[in-house]
């Protein structure tokens, strides 16, 4: 009778949000598993909603002891390579006990991490995903590992871009070792930040850009055709995995999020986030023709004349093709700002991308479109005054 009092506490003292994340996970699996899922995919859905907090962390592992079957004790053996938390880790055991109590036959954590393991060849399938922020010209890193017999790792390497398509592909041959040191050498100060991702995700991303290489008459990478057939073992994932993390509708009820999105330009990973210069120079002129603009009578006038240059900059320049471009963006971000533990930050980016699913509004814009017009002005106007300002004078003073 404790022990069910002390699960029922348990329970109870979850936020409504994790114990229904659980919850669906749990029937998602179940659901799954009953069409002939793989255990694999099933461990790649739980690993997806691993990481946001430890409390989730913690009632996953739970949740799945209380499942009491085979198939949960190998999905939690599975979990341990992608937990560090010392606490999660005493979940993990306190779990397997609890299945272990029920007659059912378990791999000891001890001979898991040391030797051979009955779950070898799950691990050994399993692909990885990582993809890095977006930078100013809508660029991103995507890496995928897959498995290679007899050991070690494929490393499928791509630069994608949602402008220009599949840029670079790289396949080469390497070990667990050799990964985790090209990875570590990303992560230096002024390097955009790389991030976990479903490989799925990754996969939708190489493939996307691959396509949008062909729509512009140009020949993917030979190392990428060479890999297809190695990529498309990976289920593709085509919904974004922020998603998965963030609740949509809590934040569009949210207008402070949408307004604190201009605040993301703080941020070094978008600091340099530019429109093209050659396309804002005439805004910028119409900006300083405004300012200093003898026919201005007062103030109001003044703003009244930089509020219209504004405006037709943001309607000109984010054609419909651009606002999507920027959608998928902030999509992108949002998510890897919600893996540096930026969550503020992740919502914000998250509801300015959600708001830019409609048309623009010139007269209510969406902020960070704005903000980024402004800046990008801004920024040639304060070039052009420098230039100015460092020009020799032709006048001699006495």
């Amino acid at each position: 009778m404790k022990k069910k009092g002390k699960s029922k506490r348990t329970r109870e003292t979850l936020s409504p949000e994790t114990a229904s994340a659980v919850e669906g996970l749990l029937e998602e699996i179940q659901n799954h598993e009953n069409k002939g899922e793989s255990l694999g995919t099933s461990l790649e859905r739980i690993r997806s909603q691993f990481g946001t907090s430890l409390e989730k962390d913690l009632a996953i592992v739970t949740a799945l002891g209380g499942g009491a079957t085979e198939r949960m004790a190998r999905l939690l053996h599975a979990l341990l390579d992608s937990i560090s938390d010392k606490r999660v880790l005493k979940a993990v055991r306190r779990s397997l006990y609890r299945i272990e109590q029920r007659g059912i036959p378990i791999e000891p954590v001890e001979e898991k991490r040391q030797g051979p393991s009955v779950l070898r060849p799950l691990r050994e399938d399993r692909a990885e995903g990582f993809i890095s922020a977006v930078d100013s010209e809508g660029s991103q890193i995507v890496f995928v590992t897959l498995s290679r017999k007899p050991k070690g790792l494929y490393l499928l390497q791509g630069i994608v871009s949602d402008t220009r398509g599949l840029i670079e592909f790289n396949r080469a041959e390497t070990t667990k070792r050799g990964f985790r040191e090209f990875y570590e050498s990303f992560k230096k100060p002024g390097q955009l930040p790389i991030v976990d991702v479903d490989a799925g995700y990754c996969r939708f991303l190489l493939e996307q850009a691959a396509q949008l290489t062909d729509r512009r008459g140009e020949s993917v990478p030979a190392s990428y055709s060479a890999s297809k057939r190695e990529l498309e073992k990976v289920e593709r994932l085509e919904r974004h995995p922020v998603f998965r993390f963030l609740d949509e509708g809590e934040i569009q009820e949210n207008p402070r999020l949408l307004k604190s999105s201009t605040d993301l330009f703080q941020i070094d990973w978008f600091s340099s986030w530019f429109l093209p210069r050659e396309e804002v120079q005439k805004y910028a002129q119409l900006v300083e023709e405004a300012k200093g603009s003898r026919l201005v009578l007062n103030p109001a006038q003044k703003e009244t004349r930089l509020q219209e240059a504004y405006r037709k900059a943001l309607t000109e320049l984010l054609t419909e093709e651009r606002r999507l471009l920027y959608k998928r963006r902030l999509e992108e971000m949002a998510y890897v700002l919600l893996r540096e533990g930026r969550e503020g930050n992740a919502r914000a980016a998250l509801a300015a991308s959600i708001d830019l699913r409609s048309p623009l509004n010139a007269f209510d814009p969406n902020p960070f479109l704005l903000n980024l017009v402004t800046r990008s002005i801004y920024s040639i106007v304060a070039q052009e005054m420098e230039k100015k300002e460092a020009e020799p004078s032709l006048i001699v003073k006495p």
